[in-house]
């Protein structure tokens, strides 16, 4: 069911001859398929062995490596990044536009928000982007493969960290997979996608497994240097370095001293770590001033940007132009509290409780709330570190539920408000129809049923 979805959503997405919303409910269909097969996996996810849920992961993936770059056009941001870069351009002062030329067939690509953004991501993911820029050219096929074989090993290391980090924190390593591997938004966005958030969040958990099981202090280094590399791919990543790094001073700071100095230790291998990368790759500091260049688009999943928007509605009533200023009033007010909430989880997770990856999914999930820009494959920040660690049936299945919805928020092929709704519609009547007649079926053979044994 998984597989025939994921290859029905390929297909639909292919660009097939049809009515719009046609093609739409089609690839809604497929998209549906797949998370309802998750979600029933779920069901008995103890009985499955992780084996048999790699094995399920790579046939849904399949037909997704056929795919065109499905949800946003962010690899051709990647690419015209990297053709920046290696033309030896400054990719963190100069947007597509500025430095390849508005016709430029690679400045085309991108997309109409972003061809004046420089890029907001870490050198070391840039440069990557380099590399792949040099060796593929301007070659659109050639760099989506590229970069998705990128985000493949991405895959490739959460796999392998999964199941090690919720034996870790007393979670079954079936339910980590299922959960955190086998999720939609993983398929969806990072498959499919190819968002640079899987080698981040690879390299965070595959970081945060070699830190935590550290028992000797070489080992903590080679994890901690992990999560500074997946931190110059994208900022948010430090969050790691510092949640690992609260759970290493804990264990070996017998003295307030000695936590002290392991603290200002961390402090300084994060800052020494990232000028080495900005150094090694040629593409200097100039990132750190261009984290937020995304920040002046307003994203409409954002809670922040949603009560800016409310406030300036209700100001436009009494003829007041308000929505900026209260969308910048309340995105400060936000970044705030989220920084305090995650201080508190990290003093928390410093003393004790909860858990280090609990702590760094909590954390995200206070980001993700009260930041100004929210992109349902971030949803995968809280949902990966949360799925090897939270112990309750509750909460798991509450972060099984918020997938399940941001899985489906975004269509898989364009169209007008008029062709959304009616593509949704019908997908919504396909599956309300076979949901009812799978309770009749159940209804009717229940009496028959208890009939033959009588």
């Amino acid at each position: 069911m998984g597989t025939g979805g994921a290859a029905v959503l390929t297909v639909a997405a292919s660009g097939i001859p049809g009515p719009t919303a046609v093609v739409l409910a089609l690839g809604l269909t497929g998209m549906t398929l797949v998370v309802l097969a998750w979600l029933h996996i779920g069901r008995w996810v103890a009985e499955v062995s992780v084996r048999r849920l790699y094995w399920i992961g790579v046939s849904w993936c399949a037909p997704l490596l056929l795919a065109r770059p499905l949800f946003s056009g962010d690899v051709f941001s990647y690419l015209a990044q990297g053709v920046i870069a290696a033309k030896g351009l400054d990719p963190y002062l100069l947007g597509s536009a500025e430095a390849l030329g508005a016709d430029s067939p690679v400045t085309e690509r991108v997309g109409h928000l972003w061809r004046d953004t420089p890029a907001p991501y870490g050198p070391a993911f840039v440069a990557l982007s380099r590399v792949i820029a040099q060796v593929a050219g301007d070659d659109v096929v050639l760099t989506v493969v590229a970069h998705r074989l990128v985000e493949l090993a991405g895959v490739a290391l959460m796999a392998w960290a999964l199941p090690r980090l919720a034996r870790r924190a007393g979670v079954a390593p079936s339910t980590a997979v299922w959960l955190g591997l086998l999720n939609p938004l993983v398929l969806w966005h990072v498959v499919a996608g190819v968002h640079n958030e899987g080698i981040m969040l690879g390299l965070v958990l595959a970081g945060m497994e070699i830190t935590l099981g550290a028992a000797r202090p070489g080992r903590a280094v080679a994890g901690l240097a992990v999560l500074i590399v997946a931190a110059n791919v994208k900022v948010v990543a430090v969050a790691a370095v510092f949640f690992a790094g609260a759970g290493l001073i804990r264990r070996w700071g017998s003295t307030t001293g000695r936590r002290v100095a392991l603290g200002f230790g961390l402090l300084a291998g994060v800052v020494a770590g990232s000028l080495a990368i900005s150094a090694v790759t040629g593409l200097g500091t100039g990132w750190l001033g261009a984290v937020g260049a995304s920040g002046h688009v307003h994203s409409w999943l954002a809670p922040t940007n949603q009560l800016g928007f409310l406030i300036g509605g209700i100001g436009a009533l009494g003829g007041l132009s308000l929505t900026s200023a209260a969308i910048g009033v309340v995105v400060a007010v936000g970044a705030v509290i989220g920084a305090v909430v995650a201080a508190v989880l990290w003093w928390r997770t410093f003393r004790g409780r909860p858990h280090p990856l609990y702590g760094l999914g909590s954390a995200f999930a206070a980001v993700l709330v009260t930041g100004p820009v929210v992109q349902p494959w971030y949803l995968l920040w809280t949902v990966l570190p949360l799925a090897a660690s939270a112990r309750t049936s509750s909460a798991r299945w509450v972060l099984a539920g918020v997938s399940a919805v941001f899985a489906l928020v975004l269509p898989p092929t364009g169209g007008g408000p008029g062709v959304l709704i009616q593509g949704y519609l019908v997908v919504l009547v396909l599956f309300g129809g076979a949901v009812a007649l799978e309770r009749r079926r159940v209804r009717t053979a229940e009496p028959l049923e208890a009939l033959s044994r009588g």
